[in-house]
C-alpha cells in the first residue's frame, strides 16, 4: 500500500509502498489526512523530538479521518463507520492512566505520526477502538478531517472557562458580549480558535502582522471576526480602544507574549499554545505585568477523548453555518508532496485525498 515516509531527525518526504502491519483492533482505510504546520517542520528536519517506532523511517500524519474495513469483535463500530483517530497514546504515568494523556506527567507517551508510532498518510491501518471516534454525522465528513486541530480549541475553551469562572469575568448581564479575545495567528489553527470563541459570545479579534489575504478575510468577515494588522496600527494603540481581556497566541513567539503582557486587562487570561520555535525577545521586564496584573498564563497541547468528540459535534453544529470549508484551501492526491515544502498563496488548510 502507499505511505508517505520522512526520516527523523532529518526530515525529507516520499511516497513508497509499505506493507500492512497487521495488529489488534479495528481495520480503517484513510479517507482524507490534513497537513499541518509539525508535518511541514518534520519534513525540514525542524523537530528534533521526531522520532520512527521502528526502523529508520516514520510515516506522517496525525490528523486524519477513516473508515471502518473490519470493526474485528467490537461492540462500539461497525463495517462503514467514519472515525477519526486519536493522536497521541497514553504512556504510564497516573493522567495516562485516567485517559487524559494530554496532561501526561513524565512524557512516557508516543503520537501517530510525530513520535514513536506511525501515523496516518497511508492507505489503511489497525486501530484499537478505544482510540477511535466516530463521526455519526456523515454530511460533515468533508469537514471532519478537521476535527483533530479542533480538538485543541475545544481543550482551550475548557481551560478558559475553569478560568474565568475561579474570578468572575462576566459582563453586568452575565453574558461575555462586553468582552474582548485577542487571538494571536491567522493560520487554520488560529482561525478555528476565533470561530469557535466567537460562538461563545466573545467579541473576537483576530491579529497578524500583515494584512489577511482574500480567503482569511472572507472567512473573518463571514463570521463577524475583527482583524488587527499590527503593521498598521499597534496592539498597544488598538487595546486603549478595544480593552484586550483574554489573549490566545496561536503562533509562538516571546515577542506575542510580551505584547499580551503589557496590554491585557488585570485578571485577565493568556493561552499558549503556538511552538514556533521562534527566539525568545531580550526584554524580559513583561514578565514582571504578568505577576503585577494577575494574568493567569496557561499553556495547552494536545486534547483528550472527549475535545474530540466536542470538536466532532461543533463541527456539525457549525460546520456549514461558518463556513469552516473555507479553510481548506486545496485538496490533494498523495502523490503530491511536495504540498509539504511549497507554500500557496491563500494556503490555509491542505489536506490529502486517499480515497
Amino acid at each position: 500500500m502507499k505511505a508517505i515516509l520522512t526520516t527523523p531527525p532529518k526530515g525529507g518526504v516520499k511516497i513508497a509502498e509499505i506493507k500492512l502491519r497487521e495488529e489488534k483492533g479495528l481495520r480503517l482505510r484513510t479517507l482524507r489526512t490534513g497537513i499541518c504546520g509539525t508535518d511541514k517542520e518534520i519534513v525540514e528536519g525542524r523537530l528534533n523530538f521526531a522520532r520512527t517506532e521502528t526502523g529508520n523511517e516514520l510515516v506522517l500524519g496525525h490528523e486524519a479521518l477513516a473508515i471502518v474495513e473490519d470493526s474485528g469483535d467490537s461492540n462500539e463500530f461497525k463495517k462503514g463507520d467514519i472515525v477519526v483517530p486519536m493522536v497521541r497514546r497514553p504512556g504510564n504515568c497516573r493522567m495516562c492512566r485516567l485517559g487524559r494523556q494530554d496532561y501526561c506527567e513524565d512524557g512516557d507517551f508516543v503520537e501517530a505520526g510525530i513520535r514513536g508510532k506511525d501515523g496516518f498518510m497511508r492507505e489503511e491501518f489497525y486501530d484499537k477502538e478505544k482510540f477511535l471516534v466516530k463521526v455519526n454525522d456523515k454530511s460533515i465528513a468533508d469537514l471532519a478531517v478537521l476535527t483533530e486541530p479542533m480538538k485543541n480549541v475545544m481543550k482551550m475553551v475548557e481551560i478558559f472557562n475553569f478560568q474565568r469562572n475561579r474570578i468572575p469575568t462576566y459582563c453586568d448581564d452575565s453574558t461575555m458580549n462586553c468582552k474582548n479575545l485577542y487571538v494571536f495567528g491567522t493560520g487554520t489553527e488560529g482561525l478555528l480558535i476565533s470561530a469557535v470563541f466567537k460562538t461563545m459570545g466573545l467579541n473576537v479579534i483576530a491579529v497578524n502582522r500583515h494584512p489577511p489575504d482574500d480567503t482569511v478575510a472572507k472567512f473573518l468577515e463571514i463570521n463577524d471576526i475583527n482583524y488587527l494588522d499590527t503593521s498598521k496600527e499597534s496592539i498597544s494603540s488598538h487595546s486603549k480602544k478595544y480593552k484586550m481581556d483574554f489573549a490566545i497566541d496561536a503562533v509562538g513567539s516571546m515577542d506575542i507574549m510580551r505584547d499580551i503582557s503589557l496590554n491585557i486587562s488585570n485578571n485577565g487570561i493568556s493561552i499558549l499554545f503556538g511552538t514556533s520555535g521562534q527566539m525568545p525577545s531580550s526584554n524580559y521586564e513583561f514578565l514582571g505585568n504578568l505577576v503585577d496584573k494577575n494574568i493567569a498564563v496557561i499553556g495547552s497541547v494536545d486534547g483528550a477523548k472527549v475535545h474530540y468528540a466536542e470538536a466532532i459535534e461543533f463541527i456539525s453544529n457549525y460546520g456549514r453555518k461558518m463556513s469552516l470549508d473555507r479553510l481548506i484551501t486545496g485538496i490533494y492526491k498523495p502523490e503530491e508532496t511536495g504540498i509539504f515544502t511549497n507554500k500557496e498563496k491563500g494556503e490555509i488548510k491542505k489536506v490529502i485525498q486517499w480515497s
